[in-house]
């Protein structure tokens, strides 16, 4: 039997670890900590199978979790820096810099400044490719709310976009 678990284990954590990941990263813009959030949701999976009862798909169950402990990483990392010098914060690109064109570095720039909600929904949708039931059951809101708040996620992304770079 254990066998069995440990086998289907894999299975789902072969799944969804990538997934998980990119979407640590992304809300964390960590690699470090987006390591040790996707270590911390799985090992509560496996330890805690009898609190995963079913009714909530696998993927959703963990992305819920990877969530939480993002959204609690984000708003601990705010509390100190609240407390903190500003002289030592690290400066925020500037248009300027030679990395700018790179796609990956727009990326994290656009969503480095984007509001935390809207960051999290085009995670999810964009990089994770969840369906807008799978989004709306992770983020614990409706559908039609999934929609509206992507397609201003989107629009904020676009404005934030030309304000850095231009057309």
């Amino acid at each position: 039997m254990l066998d069995q678990e440990t086998n289907d284990f894999e299975e789902i954590y072969n799944r969804h670890k990538s997934g998980i990941y990119r979407y640590c990263c992304r809300m964390l813009n960590d690699p470090d900590e987006a390591k040790d959030v996707v270590q911390e949701v799985f090992t509560r999976y496996f330890e805690s199978p009898a609190r995963f009862d079913g009714e909530v798909p696998v993927k959703v169950w963990l992305f819920k979790s990877a969530r939480n402990r993002c959204l609690n990483l984000i708003r601990d990392r705010q509390k100190v820096s609240n407390i903190g010098d500003d002289a030592d914060r690290l400066p925020q690109p500037e248009s300027g810099d030679p990395d700018v064109h790179d796609a990956s570095a727009v990326v994290g720039t656009l969503l480095e400044k984007m509001p935390e909600d809207y960051r999290e929904i085009l995670i999810l949708r964009e990089w994770n490719a969840m369906s807008y039931d799978e989004i709306a059951r992770t983020l614990d809101i409706t559908v039609p709310a999934v929609k509206s708040k992507l397609f201003k996620a989107r629009k904020r992304a676009t404005a934030i976009y030309r304000k850095l770079y231009g057309d």
